[in-house]
C-alpha cells in the first residue's frame, strides 16, 4: 500500500523528554532545561534564531556526551550518569579533550529542521564569545545563548535541589553577571529570565514545554529516530547493534514486497519498537541466567512502556507495529496475544526481524550465533505457526544475498547515525575504543 504519513516535530521532543529515566534523569532534565533557556533568551533577543531551531541545538548540545561516555568506560558511564548530578564532573571524567560538542554537531547537523548555521552553534557551547572563530553572528550568538544556559541549568543540577532557594538563584545570577565570556545582550536576556518568577519555574522543570505546527516526513524524522535508537541502545553493551540489525533488515524485507514509503515507515517502527526498554532495570538485561516469573513481567513490561511512550508523542500507529515484535501468529506472544487473523504485515516482519537480530547478538546468557544457526531456529518456529513463512523467505534470500556479509559491529551503528564512514568518524574525533 502507498503510505503518507507526517510526523510532529513535537514527537521527537516528546520522546527525548520520556527518556528522563533510570541513568538517563540528569542528562534529560539539564539537555531540557538548555533547550528552554535558549529558546527563551533568543525570543527575548527579538527571534534573531529560529525558536524550533533554538530548542533543538539546546536539547542537543550534549547528545555527543552520552556517545562519548559509554564508549569510553561503560561501567563508569552507568554508575556516573545515574548517581551523579554534576554534569560538569561527568565532562571531566570521559571528555577532557572537550571532543563531544563536536560529536553532538555532527549528530545534531543531520536533524530536521536544525539549519546548518545553528547546528553549528553546538561546537562552540563551551567557548566565550570572543574565542568563537565564525563570521555569522547567528552562529556566535546562538552558541553564547546555549553557553549560558548550560551554566544556569548546571549550577541547578549540581545542588540536587526539590525547590529553588535564595542561595541557588544569587549563585546562578552571580554565574552569568561574573563570566567575561557572555555577550552583554545575551547576559541581559538571561538576567530578565533569572527575575522573572513566571518563566523561572518553567525554565528549571523537568516538562520539554515544546510547541510547534512544523511536521517531518517520514525521511526527515528518520533521523530523530536514529538518535533516541542510539541513546536507547548505548544503555547496554549487549543491546549496541540491536536496533541496527532489526531496522537494517525489517526496512530491507518491506522493499521486496511494498513501497518505499513503507520501508521508511518500517524503519521507524523499528528503530523505536524498544525505546521503553529505557525503564528496564540493567539488572534484568544484564542478568547472566534465565529470567525467574518475576524478573520476567519486569522485561515484558517494556512493550507496554514503548506503547505508551509512542502513544504519547502521537504515534499510535507506529507504537500498533513497534509493540508487536513479541506477538506471534498462533497468538503465544505478548502484549496482546494477537494471532494471524490480527496480524498485519508490518507486524509479521517486525517479529521475525527481532528474533533474528537477538539470536545473531551476544547475550549476557550466550554467545552470538551465527546466521546459519539464527535462520534454523527461526525455521523451527515459522514450522510452528509462530513466525510468518514469506518474511523468513525473505530473509533467507537476503542473507544469502550477502546482506550480512561484514561482522556485525557497532561502528555498522556509527555509520547510520553520522551518516560518515567509520574511518572519518575514529580519524575526526580520535576515539579509539569506538566500533568495535
Amino acid at each position: 500500500m502507498e503510505l503518507t504519513f507526517d510526523v510532529k516535530l513535537t514527537s521527537f521532543t516528546t520522546l527525548f523528554s520520556q527518556m528522563n529515566v533510570a541513568e538517563y534523569r540528569n542528562f534529560v532534565k539539564h539537555s531540557l532545561q538548555v533547550a528552554k533557556i535558549t529558546r527563551e533568551i533568543t525570543k527575548l533577543l527579538s527571534s534573531f534564531v529560529d525558536p524550533d531551531c533554538a530548542y533543538l541545538a539546546g536539547m542537543l548540545h550534549d547528545v555527543g556526551l552520552v556517545l562519548r561516555a559509554s564508549t569510553e568506560n561503560y561501567e563508569s558511564f552507568i554508575d556516573m550518569f545515574k548517581r551523579v548530578p554534576d554534569l560538569e564532573k561527568i565532562v571531566l571524567k570521559f571528555d577532557k579533550s572537550d571532543k563531544h560538542p563536536i560529536l553532538s554537531y555532527m549528530i545534531g547537523s543531520l536533524v530536521k529542521p536544525l539549519c546548518p548555521l545553528c547546528a553549528k552553534g553546538i561546537i562552540y557551547h563551551h567557548k566565550s564569545y570572543q574565542q568563537i572563530d565564525e563570521s555569522e553572528k547567528k552562529v556566535v550568538y546562538l552558541a553564547n545563548c546555549i553557553k549560558v544556559a548550560d551554566t544556569i541549568s548546571l549550577i541547578d543540577l549540581r545542588h540536587s535541589a526539590e525547590e529553588l532557594t535564595v542561595g541557588i538563584l544569587n549563585e546562578m545570577i552571580n554565574a552569568v553577571q561574573k563570566d567575561s565570556g557572555i555577550v552583554e545582550d545575551v547576559r541581559e536576556a538571561a538576567l530578565e529570565i533569572l527575575r522573572d518568577y513566571r518563566v523561572l519555574c518553567e525554565m528549571l522543570d523537568d516538562e520539554d514545554r515544546f510547541s510547534s505546527e512544523r511536521t517531518l516526513t517520514l525521511e526527515e524524522f528518520e533521523h530523530p529516530a536514529r538518535v533516541l535508537a542510539a541513546l536507547l541502545d548505548l544503555r547496554s553493551p549487549y543491546t549496541r547493534n540491536h536496533t541496527f540489525i532489526v531496522t537494517k533488515i525489517s526496512q530491507a524485507i518491506t522493499e521486496e514486497i511494498a513501497t518505499k514509503e513503507d520501508a521508511r515507515y518500517m524503519q521507524i517502527a523499528s528503530l523505536l519498537h524498544d525505546i521503553g526498554k529505557l525503564k528496564t532495570p540493567l539488572s534484568i538485561l544484564h542478568k547472566m541466567g534465565t529470567l525467574d516469573s518475576d524478573e520476567f513481567i519486569i522485561m515484558k513490561r517494556h512493550v507496554v512502556d514503548t506503547y505508551r511512550m509512542l502513544e504519547n508523542a502521537n504515534l499510535t500507529s507506529i507504537a500498533r507495529i513497534s509493540t508487536a515484535h513479541h506477538e506471534r501468529l498462533d497468538g503465544s506472544g505478548y502484549p496482546v496475544g494477537l494471532n494471524s487473523d490480527r496480524t498485519s504485515i508490518h507486524q509479521r516482519i517486525i517479529q521475525v526481524c527481532d528474533v533474528f537480530s537477538a539470536l545473531v547478538e551476544r547475550r549476557p546468557y550466550r554467545n552470538a550465533l551465527n546466521t546459519s544457526e539464527a535462520l534454523r531456529i527461526i525455521e523451527g518456529e515459522v514450522s510452528a505457526g509462530k513466525l510468518d513463512s514469506t518474511v523468513f523467505e525473505i530473509l533467507k534470500e537476503l542473507v544469502k544475498n550477502g546482506i550480512f556479509d561484514e561482522e556485525i559491529v557497532f561502528r555498522n551503528v556509527l555509520e547510520s547515525l553520522f551518516e560518515k564512514s567509520f574511518e572519518e568518524i575514529r580519524e575526526v574525533l580520535e576515539l579509539n575504543n569506538i566500533g568495535e
